[in-house]
């Protein structure tokens, strides 16, 4: 009796495991397609080196993607629904033989809380199962920010409904390629907040942490795994505020500002002249792409060493004062209409001929001397220049008048920059004042911007006072233009540096400065 059991339990058996491999084998003239995974295609391998951080990022994904197959001779197309989180058993689909377009179906987001999957490949149906893995695109790239150090979820300030998502102590979301975003991050329970942009790059992760110094442990890294990692550490002052902060390269400009030195925004649109040794002409530039749009000759002027711009409502003020050697008795100048600047390719000018009021020795002390300029503004009627002096690292802040003829630039006050001014730019509105400049530590150097706000009179020092540094010369070119663009966005503008084997192309960037001043 009992090996007519086991018999049978065998006989069972045997018709359990014939009858599955049946059913396994595609119905004739069709194939079987098994899919058991998706592959992120363009993702980076692990680098090599010591890893100093345990965090590594996984994707979110979404939960659902549709697949269409569609069959290339006859167009008819079979639909099926998978979750790329959840490959615990392969997802199947049974198809006539033939050539198959393979693609998914998607929405085209800006943002999202998942990383966007792109399918579209082309496979061939046979008679055989055909075991495969997903080939996934995207055109995202990931933000992701730490928590510690925030008041409150980072907003996106061109959308302030986008909401961040949150995992294990990180704020994050994903967006689509080539957006120029501005995060706000709110800090001390709300009573400082500041402004960091991004240009959102496909298979680019972007990190930001916050760095208290009083809180070392504070800064959480990321290993590289799938995109590129790309981490800023935004260190804060001791009043707040961050004391860096990384501008957005808009553009590389074009040869022909090689040696731009000035920037002037006038009526939404953008001005630039070059500096020293370069033709009389002033330049209006594509905002966005630093392209020439049209050119404009300073009839029978000479361009010395033209080294910024200032705006009344009425002119463009041209500032011919670069002096690099200390020795020029021709500072000056060129007052322009703007009617005309706006309107024509050849423009007149008026000439305002000054000299520094404390300057009595032209001698030039071999380039070591206070008495350079590149930086000036229009302001309460008057002009205020700022000089670049590489024998005390300070600036000198001279008034002057705007009429034309022959003046003298009266010395007001002196502030400690630590490091060589080359440009002003002032926020009419708020009266918000920036010097631009970098520091003169050679190849160790960082651009900074000062800004100075709640000044009284026209001593634009006496007032509220933060330095912000922007990062190295060798990625932002040497900066020498900044102007307000709109509100407290600025532009910035860096010539072309070339020693050695270093080369950097002249830059357009963009920052902005909300929250500081």
């Amino acid at each position: 009796m009992k090996n007519k059991i086991l018999l049978s339990l065998f006989f069972w058996l045997f018709i359990l495991i014939f009858s599955c491999k049946e059913k396994e084998k595609p119905t004739p003239g069709f194939g079987k397609i098994s899919i058991s995974g998706i592959d992120l295609t363009g993702s980076l391998s692990m680098p090599g080196g010591k890893v100093l951080t345990e965090n590594s990022w996984t994707h979110v994904l979404q939960t659902s993607i549709n697949l269409n197959f569609s069959e290339l001779e006859s167009g008819k197309t079979t639909t099926i629904s998978i979750n790329p989180n959840d490959f615990s058993k392969p997802y199947e689909v049974e198809l006539a033989l033939g050539t198959y377009s393979l693609t998914s179906t998607s929405t085209d987001p800006g943002f999202a809380s998942y990383l966007p999957l792109v399918i579209d490949e082309q496979i061939q149906v046979g008679e055989q199962i055909q075991k495969i893995r997903l080939p996934a695109k995207t055109d995202f790239g990931l933000v992701t920010i730490t928590k510690e150090n925030l008041s409150n979820i980072p907003t996106l300030v061109s959308t302030p409904s986008v909401k961040f998502s949150e995992q294990s102590g990180f704020y994050y979301l994903y967006f689509k390629e080539n957006q120029n975003l501005n995060f706000s991050f709110d800090l001390n329970q709300g009573k400082n907040s500041f402004r960091q942009s991004w240009k959102s790059a496909a298979f680019q992760h972007r990190h930001f942490t916050l760095d208290d110094p009083q809180k070392p442990e504070d800064v959480q890294t990321f290993k590289q795994t799938s995109f590129q990692l790309n981490q800023t550490t935004i260190p804060l002052a001791t009043n707040g505020l961050p004391s860096a902060l990384n501008p957005t390269t808009l553009a590389n400009l074009p040869a022909s500002q090689d040696e731009t030195s000035g920037l002037a925004w006038i009526q939404n649109r953008l001005f630039s002249i070059n500096d020293e040794d370069n033709t009389n002409q002033i330049f209006e530039l594509n905002p966005e792409t630093g392209n020439v749009i049209r050119t404009i000759s300073v009839k029978n002027a000479l361009n010395k060493d033209w080294e910024d711009l200032a705006q009344s409502d009425t002119h463009l003020f041209v500032g011919d004062f670069g002096n690099n050697l200390g020795k020029r008795t021709d500072l000056n100048i060129l007052k322009i209409k703007i009617t005309d600047l706006l309107n024509l390719t050849e423009v007149n000018f008026e000439r305002i001929v000054f000299n520094f009021s404390d300057q009595t020795d032209f001698s030039g002390n071999n380039g070591n001397h206070n008495f350079n300029c590149e930086g000036f503004i229009f302001w309460n009627g008057k002009l205020h220049l700022f000089t670049k002096n590489p024998l005390d690292l300070k600036t000198n802040h001279y008034i002057l008048s705007q009429e034309p003829g022959t003046r003298q630039a009266e010395l007001n006050s002196t502030f400690d920059t630590q490091g060589l001014v080359t440009a002003a730019a002032i926020e009419n509105n708020s009266n918000s004042l920036c010097l631009l400049g970098y520091e003169n530590k050679g190849i160790s150097s960082q651009v900074f911007i000062w800004l100075f706000s709640d000044y009284s009179g026209e001593d634009f020092f006496n007032g509220k006072k933060h330095k912000l540094l922007l990062g190295s010369p060798s990625q932002l070119s040497q900066t020498e233009g900044i102007i307000f663009q709109e509100g407290f966005t600025v532009l910035i503008s860096g010539e072309k540096i070339t020693l050695g084997s270093l080369s950097v192309p002249s830059r357009i960037h963009k920052i902005d400065l909300t929250g500081l001043f």
